[in-house]
């Protein structure tokens, strides 16, 4: 039997980090029979108990267990299973500082265990491949005035008493010190999700619902432009523009389709969505979004001015009221000394003439470079909508 056994918040509850987990132990093990997710390590945590007996029944029923966790919990899982377990660990086996393999054998059987941290996996493969050097400043301009008026938008979806508070221009340690006064007052507990990463989003969970909910619409009317609570995006993207009137397109590169897809996924998308381009290749990006051949050529692709270009073709093709365009290097291969895997330009207009173009590096397989730039497109669109509107 081969068992995934996932500890963190990140590994369940972030969607992009999730389905690249479950992606990494299918490449370890060829097929995932169990699959087991857990908050932390903490023996705090009202679960370790339960936590314990569920890794101790994984490492005796399973032939293969992969164990994805941060390397900061790697000395105490070892603890944790040589005392709990007898499972013994020496330091040959350790393969990287990302990465440890064990053999626990018994009488019946022999399991193989892999602890692997997979962000630093991810950051060691970047930062192995090549030397990475800074994108230009990322321009961002808003001519359209600001609005003094609050927009709180109804909670979407919230599962489990937990929702994703999204910080629009804030860091994760900065917002759980904006925030932590008005936490405390609604007894919510606020966590950092994937803070290895360019998306910066907290959890916010609570055992009473009812003061989950007050806790967002406080905090959505007190930082209007700096935190937007939701736990399905782009149903409340459809949902914001919907309440306006006003429609959404896409031009998209390296994504490849993935920001219409996640909004047509969602009830009401015909109403902001008419359709985007898919714009894979240059000929494509100059015949139907008017790109200039000139910067393609002098730029590349994978440049500012191209998703400045797909983003005011994509508002005249359309008719939208706004635009979100992507054009990076999602990888495996493609990438150089100066535009390496991960490196995607993520851009954002409003028809008002609102924009923002941002260079980001993010690490991963390919489909979790992509599944980030989708979401940080949406982030960069909240980011003028509640400006604008």
């Amino acid at each position: 039997m081969n068992i995934l056994f996932c500890i963190g918040r990140n590994y369940r509850d972030f969607s992009p980090l999730n389905h690249s987990a479950q992606r990494f132990a299918k490449e370890h093990f060829g097929a995932i029979h169990q699959m087991s997710f857990w908050d932390s390590l903490s023996s705090s945590n009202r679960n370790y108990e339960m936590l314990l007996e569920s890794l101790k029944f994984s490492i005796q029923q399973a032939s293969n267990l992969l164990i994805l966790a941060s390397y900061q919990d790697f000395d105490d899982l070892l603890e944790v299973m040589k005392n709990n377990m007898g499972v013994e660990s020496r330091a040959k086996n350790l393969v990287s500082q990302s990465r440890i393999e064990l053999t626990h054998q018994t009488q019946n059987k022999i399991c193989k265990i892999a602890l692997v941290d997979l962000q630093r996996v991810f950051a060691d493969k970047m930062e192995s491949q090549m030397h990475l050097k800074p994108c230009a400043d990322s321009k961002i301009s808003v001519e359209s005035p600001m609005r003094a008026e609050s927009y709180v938008t109804p909670l979407q979806g919230v599962a489990q008493n937990q929702m994703f508070l999204y910080l629009l221009g804030l860091d994760g340690s900065s917002a759980q010190a904006l925030l932590g006064g008005i936490a405390r007052d609604f007894e919510v507990d606020l966590e950092v999700l994937n803070a290895d990463s360019n998306l910066e989003i907290l959890t916010a969970s609570s055992e009473d619902y009812s003061a989950l909910c007050e806790f967002a619409k406080v905090v959505q009317a007190t930082f209007v432009d700096k935190v937007f609570a939701s736990f399905n995006l782009a149903q409340s993207v459809i949902e914001m523009l919907t309440q306006k009137g006003l429609k959404i397109t896409t031009a998209e590169s390296c994504t490849g389709g993935l920001i219409a897809y996640y909004l047509t996924k969602e009830s009401g998308a015909s109403a902001v969505f008419d359709g985007g381009v898919i714009s894979y290749a240059n000929a494509i990006k100059e015949a139907w979004l008017e790109v200039g051949s000139e910067d393609l050529e002098d730029f590349g692709a994978v440049s500012e001015v191209v998703v400045r270009g797909m983003l005011e073709g994509a508002l005249k093709l359309s008719g939208a009221d706004f635009a979100l365009a992507t054009s990076g290097i999602a990888g495996p291969s493609g990438g150089s000394a100066t535009k390496p895997v991960g490196m995607v330009f993520v851009g954002a207009k409003s028809r008002k003439g609102a924009e923002i173009i941002e260079c980001l590096h993010f690490k991963g397989d390919r489909n979790f470079i992509q599944e980030q730039a989708t979401l940080y497109a949406y982030l960069l669109f909240l980011r003028i909508f509640l400006i604008d509107y």
